[in-house]
């Protein structure tokens, strides 16, 4: 409502400037509807007339001049029609002096009847004008609103939609500020710099209008947040309506908006669910040759007859085809979590037990670095808690927790120590994996993406970028979490939070 009440406003306002708007123009009708009621009024008296018919012939005059100009010349002819009526009609007549007081009350009457009905007219006449101006507005916007629909948002860019508004509309000029970008667009040849009016428009937020420049700034809101500023420059010979068509771009931006979103989101599933088969094709199809060389290697063992350096061999070839067994089964488990195919299968797990096992395991195969676990014990709210005694998938938790335990081991100095600690919680059990090793801080928001990997390690460390994540969507999973909980220059700690 209030944008229509301002619409209707700015039109009457500025029809009512193009309607004989020069002063010099309202004084010529002025002087010119004088001259017609001087002489109706002498050949009154010519003829005769008395003075109540001389008055309902200069009424009529009256109400014809008011419809073909404004309540400013209608008063002026009203008051020049009592001037003439008193002159030729009134006795002492061709005198403006008035002996009769009831002569003064007939023209004091036909005075107040006459600003009157000339009042009327000219609020019906400006009405009309409105009115036919608000059609001739929608006729338009409704062509706009038929040539945008029209448009295939694939194949349209700011630009064209700033044109089709300008071409429908006779606009002099048109800009977008777009706040996501911080840009902005113009079309057409402005002349009262309408690019910088509408980054003042964003900074102060609120819409305005010049009249005098002829220029409209409106601002963009989708469910109230502030998306744009759009901002027009109107020719002389146009009225305009700056709240529809501010409302219309609106609506055609986030069309826009909401399908490449949509087809960006369509492309990364297609692409995301594409990676996923390609993971899984691949795993299968490397899991049945590691599961022969695996049995070709105990095969050589059994049969006798090799020598130490030929054992060396058959242990190398053992332990690297281990590792690939257990770098595909992680992306096995990668595209069953993300087709979510695959559920925690939830049983009673000793976490300490568990810890030292893994511990164990890794001590043989990073022989270079040293490992400690320790408990910290539990927090006053976790009494009751038995941290031996959870309830969790222990395959998929020791799969999580080796992850963070190897990355702790590549990506700290040889010798270092990798300390694993668990604490109760009221509700959970805090695994932390601490490590001498740093994070930047511009890579902590990404260490847990798929396939990423730290700038410092791609080319040192051998790895896939996988780990972080697969044990990040097991402890999602089991519905807890794993965050890197601090990095500062010489330790980085990882938790994973357990619930009970």
């Amino acid at each position: 409502m209030p944008h229509a009440h301002r619409r209707i406003e700015s039109m009457g306002q500025d029809m009512k400037n193009n309607t004989f708007e020069n002063p010099w123009s309202i004084v010529g009708y002025s002087t010119f509807g004088a001259l017609i009621l001087g002489i109706a009024t002498y050949l009154g008296y010519l003829c005769h007339l008395n003075l109540a018919t001389a008055g309902f012939l200069c009424l009529v005059v009256v109400v014809l001049l008011s419809s073909f100009g404004r309540m400013t010349s209608s008063a002026i002819h009203s008051i020049v029609a009592v001037a003439w009526l008193d002159y030729f009609f009134a006795p002492p007549i061709l005198s403006l002096r008035v002996a009769d007081p009831r002569n003064i009350l007939a023209l004091a009457v036909f005075l107040t009847t006459s600003l009157g009905i000339t009042f009327q007219v000219t609020r019906v006449q400006r009405e009309r004008q409105l009115t036919a101006h608000e059609r001739r507005e929608v006729k338009r916007l409704y062509e706009l609103a038929q040539q945008l629909m029209a448009l295939k948002p694939e194949g349209v860019d700011t630009p064209q939609l700033l044109m089709l508004f300008r071409d429908v509309f006779a606009l002099r000029a048109v800009c977008l500020y777009e706040n996501a970008t911080a840009s902005s667009c113009i079309v057409g040849e402005p002349r009262y710099e309408l690019e910088t009016r509408t980054r003042m428009g964003y900074l102060a937020g609120e819409d305005s209008d010049d009249a005098l420049c002829r220029t409209s700034i409106r601002c963009l809101r989708i469910e109230g947040k502030d998306t744009g500023v759009l901002g027009f420059e109107w020719p002389d010979s146009e009225t305009f309506m700056p709240d529809s068509l501010s409302t219309l771009e609106t609506t055609m931006l986030e069309r826009f908006r909401v399908f490449h979103t949509a087809a960006q989101a369509a492309v990364t599933a297609q692409a995301e669910s594409l990676r996923i088969m390609l993971l899984d094709a691949l795993a299968h199809a490397v899991k049945t040759p590691l599961a022969t060389i695996l049995a070709a290697m105990g095969g050589l063992r059994e049969t006798g007859g090799l020598t130490p350096k030929h054992f060396e061999f058959v242990e190398v070839v053992e332990a690297e085809t281990a590792r690939l067994s257990s770098l595909t089964t992680r992306l096995l488990r990668m595209a069953s979590l993300d087709r979510e195919e695959v559920k925690p299968r939830l049983q009673r797990v000793d976490i300490a037990h568990l810890i030292a096992e893994e511990l164990d395991l890794k001590s043989q195969q990073f022989d270079d670095h040293r490992f400690s676990l320790t408990d910290e014990g539990e927090c006053e709210e976790a009494s009751n808690t038995d941290i031996h005694d959870v309830e969790a998938d222990p395959e998929l938790l020791r799969l999580a927790l080796a992850q963070l335990i190897e990355n702790a081991c590549k990506y700290s100095q040889s010798g270092s120590t990798v300390r694993v600690s668990t604490r109760a919680t009221e509700n959970s059990i805090a695994i932390r994996v601490r490590s001498r090793s740093h994070i930047s801080m511009g890579e902590r928001s990404k260490i847990f993406d798929r396939f990423y990997r730290g700038e410092g390690s791609r080319d040192a460390t051998p790895g896939t970028g996988l780990g972080l994540d697969i044990a990040r969507k097991i402890m999602l999973a089991h519905g807890g979490t794993l965050v890197l909980e601090d990095s500062s220059e010489t330790e980085s700690v990882f938790r994973i939070t357990v619930p009970v």
